[in-house]
């Protein structure tokens, strides 16, 4: 079964995670195969991308049903392709459309913020728990969206933000039921290609403060830490 359904429309490129059974958790390679999507819609012709999740909900973040099994390499690795997933979704050079629903947790609310435009259904349920295992992960696109203060404050926290409280906070633009996305998709497209591709894609740069380093970095050391093992194998009340 393919991890990524992937449909084109002519300018426009809609992916579906598919691990519904999983709750869309991303993978290694669902995450790597989403950062080779992305990077791919940049030079075919795309000009909206869209993300959209298989099953009852949008995406339940990191997959850490194989962690007894990982060493503290393997979890490097793993958190750092997502990084480098978000990143690429957060500067690609074409607009990306976020659609989500139900569970949004994690990672996975890290990859709606990480799109340009950002529509939920009112199922829409937003998490950020990273840090309670001592992972830093999209804090800058966070803080980003809804001001330092208040990220600070949900960052690692067990409230899960329901779609209008994710719209008053900046996190997503529109509440919108699945049965109006196409419609929504539409507009957007028609304002989208009112502007060239290479001058949509300079706007797109000027108005996003490239933060790709520091993010990493501290992805990087956070994920690096020498109980990184212990500190996820409390959160999810296992032994190692």
């Amino acid at each position: 079964m393919s991890l990524l359904l992937v449909e084109r429309d002519g300018p426009v490129k809609r992916i579906r995670l598919n691990r519904p059974e999983k709750r869309n958790a991303l993978s290694l390679e669902l995450a790597t195969e989403l950062l080779l999507e992305v990077r791919r819609s940049e030079t075919d012709g795309t000009r909206l991308l869209v993300l959209r999740g298989e099953g009852p909900g949008f995406c339940a973040g990191f997959d850490l049903g194989q962690f007894p099994d990982c060493s503290a390499g393997d979890l490097l690795l793993h958190f750092v392709r997502i990084e480098q997933m978000l990143q690429a979704v957060a500067h690609a050079a074409v607009d990306t459309l976020a659609c989500a629903h139900g569970q949004t947790i994690g990672a996975g609310a890290d990859l709606v913020l990480a799109c340009r435009h950002r529509i939920g259904a009112a199922d829409t349920r937003m998490m950020f728990p990273g840090a309670r295992f001592g992972l830093v992960l999209g804090s800058r696109r966070l803080a980003e969206c809804v001001g330092p203060d208040r990220a600070q404050g949900l960052i690692g926290g067990q409230r899960r933000i329901d779609a209008q409280q994710a719209k008053e906070m900046g996190m997503l633009h529109q509440v919108i039921e699945p049965d109006q996305w196409a419609a929504h998709e539409a507009g957007l497209l028609a304002h989208i290609l009112a502007t060239p591709a290479d001058t949509r894609a300079m706007v797109l740069r000027a108005t996003r403060c490239d933060t790709r380093e520091q993010d990493m970095n501290d992805l990087v050391l956070s994920a690096a830490s020498l109980d990184i093992r212990e500190r996820l194998a409390a959160y999810l009340g296992q032994v190692v």
